[in-house]
């Protein structure tokens, strides 16, 4: 009796590999969507350090051109436009290699435009997003005042 139970049928219908290759790739899937999102992060940041520098040097001529700090936020502000990568947090003029403090630069001499930004990591849910932190420094020489 117990031989009609086990019969080579159903032996055959286990050995049959159709379909395997679906399952295998269910179980890969996950994998897929996760090098997709680590991808996707890595071109965000990579876009916010672009236009991070893109703002500095755009700040840093507009100062350079007219010696007025409100001109050089402006071209900053103006240069990162709405974007959702990136977060301007301070901007600031001083003189060149002044470390201590911040002294604004006087007429013909060297300045750093120094920006302060962070960028929000777009793949995790707002609530408990971080954010990395970016500084971008530009220098530039005072043509007119």
């Amino acid at each position: 009796m117990i031989e009609g139970v086990f019969t080579v049928k159903k032996f055959k219908s286990i050995r049959n590999e159709r379909g395997s290759m679906s399952i295998e790739f269910l179980g890969i899937l996950p994998f897929y969507f996760l090098f997709f999102i680590l991808l996707w992060q890595v071109v965000a940041s990579g876009y916010a350090v672009l236009c991070l520098k893109t703002a500095a040097n755009d700040g840093a001529q507009a100062y350079a051109l007219s010696g007025s700090y409100s001109d050089a936020v402006n071209a900053v502000n103006k240069s990162i436009g709405k974007s959702s990568v990136l977060i301007i947090d301070s901007v600031e003029v001083c003189q060149n290699n002044d470390t201590e403090y911040c002294n604004p630069p006087s007429k013909d001499s060297l300045f750093d435009l120094k920006i302060s930004a962070s960028h929000p990591l777009e793949v995790i849910p707002k609530k408990w997003r971080p954010t990395i932190d970016f500084e971008a420094k530009a220098t530039g020489k005072v043509l007119l005042h």
